[in-house]
């Protein structure tokens, strides 16, 4: 994991938390307001109930045996709530003339006005597009609930809710408030701690930094004393099959040795600096051109069909080791006298597909979901190839670096890997 790698995860974990502590904040708060405002459509309902089974007068609380305290609750109404409403109620006969208006208990409205709301509340009612699940409409600041009567008359009584919704407004706005700092409050933390989250990660990536040079030093150094004490023992005694079977395991080590380093060096972003917009059919065919010679040696056909004035922006290097180790991995395992095929193709600007395939007969068992799994080796198929299981790992780093994918697949009796690269 390089710098860019790290610096991404941090951002990922920065996104993740902080919406994380949003949306409980968010709803928390969001709740919360919610509860208060039904808390008072409850109360509100309850209130009007009573007005208007008591011909459109809120009955005083009573409690037996005592004085009536604020905080009582009679007729699920708290007795201080009740003293202090607001209401006013309009009464129609059945043919839905006037009978009784009642506005003793409210200074904001006049008999007239009271009218109006009635009537302008029983037409909402009738249509009942403004009632509520709790029976209740609303009309300004006013709370109303219409009741059929069994005289066949109506009874409408409002509640002046006004003073309890700009305390609701209140306390929503300071809700409000308390989740925005809460939220930047949240972020700032989560920025302080997100580089102590990733402190593990960047040590990692500092260690793998140095275990380029430490296994170049540390583990060929060794090798090339074998090998030269080898080599000597030949000298002097001849060839043997124990010195020939040393000098194999030394070359597969030193093989395995490179093929590790390689592995550290994929998962490294290349320098921005070298990137550069490159012209992707040349930098193919020198890739593929050491590989002809070996071909023919083989009896392999090689063919290659490349888009002309194909264009990328990224790293020569990256590109000429993404083709190098596909098109080695086909010829070393293609079957014999078999063909060997690279495609090359630009569906869009910036996008780049590169097709790798060989023919392979044994592919219809082969296991393609595991190839890019390092150190993998299909023991039917691969026996006799060499190799480490290496190359596909490090040409799956280099697609994701390049934003890209590769896909193994078997068809028509050939396996195909295919490549899909954008721009850096």
């Amino acid at each position: 994991m390089n710098a860019s790698d790290i610096a991404k995860l941090r951002h990922k974990f920065i996104l993740i938390a902080t919406l994380s502590f949003s949306l409980v904040i968010l709803f928390t708060g969001g709740m919360t307001a919610l509860a208060n405002q039904n808390s008072l459509r409850v109360q509100a309902s309850h209130m009007l109930g009573l007005i208007t089974k008591n011909n459109g007068i809120l009955p005083e609380p009573t409690v037996s045996g005592r004085e009536v305290r604020s905080t009582d609750v009679v007729d699920g109404v708290f007795a201080e709530s009740a003293f202090a409403a607001r209401y006013f109620a309009v009464i129609f006969d059945a043919n839905g003339q006037v009978q009784s208006v009642n506005v003793n208990r409210v200074v904001t409205v006049n008999e007239n006005e009271a009218v109006d709301y009635a009537l302008q509340a029983v037409e909402s009612y009738e249509k009942s597009l403004t009632v509520s699940t709790l029976d209740l409409g609303m009309v300004d600041t006013f709370f109303y609930r219409v009741a059929r009567r069994d005289d066949g008359s109506t009874i409408v009584a409002f509640l002046d809710c006004s003073s309890q919704m700009q305390v609701n407004r209140e306390v929503e706005w300071t809700i409000l408030l308390i989740c925005g700092v809460g939220l930047v409050g949240s972020f700032a933390m989560v920025l302080l701690l997100s580089k102590r989250a990733i402190q593990p990660e960047i040590e990692n990536a500092r260690k793998q930094k140095q275990f380029r040079p430490n296994a170049s030093h540390e583990l060929k150094t060794p090798l090339a004393v074998i090998r030269a004490n080898t080599e000597v023992i030949e000298m002097l005694q001849g060839e043997s099959e124990w010195t020939k079977s040393t000098m194999s395991q030394v070359d597969r080590m030193d093989g395995l040795v490179q093929n590790l380093v390689m592995i550290t060096r994929a998962a490294e972003r290349e320098d921005r600096t070298a990137m550069q917009e490159i012209d992707v059919c040349k930098v193919i065919t020198d890739s593929v051109d050491p590989f002809r010679a070996l071909a023919r040696q083989e009896e392999k056909e090689l063919v290659v069909d490349l888009a002309p004035d194909v264009r990328m922006v990224a790293d020569v290097s990256a590109i000429q080791q993404l083709c190098t180790l596909l098109v080695d991995n086909a010829i070393k395992y293609c079957d014999e006298k078999g063909t060997v095929e690279v495609v090359l193709s630009q569906p869009k600007r910036g996008r780049v597909t590169l097709v790798v395939r060989n023919s392979f007969e044994q592919g219809k068992k082969a296991q393609f979901n595991k190839y890019f799994e390092r150190f993998y080796r299909d023991d039917e198929s691969h026996n006799d190839a060499g190799g480490y299981g290496i190359g596909l790992s490090v040409a799956e780093s280099i697609c994701t670096r390049y934003g890209g994918t590769i896909k193994a697949s078997w068809k028509a009796g050939m396996a195909v890997f295919t490549c899909q690269l954008r721009s850096a």
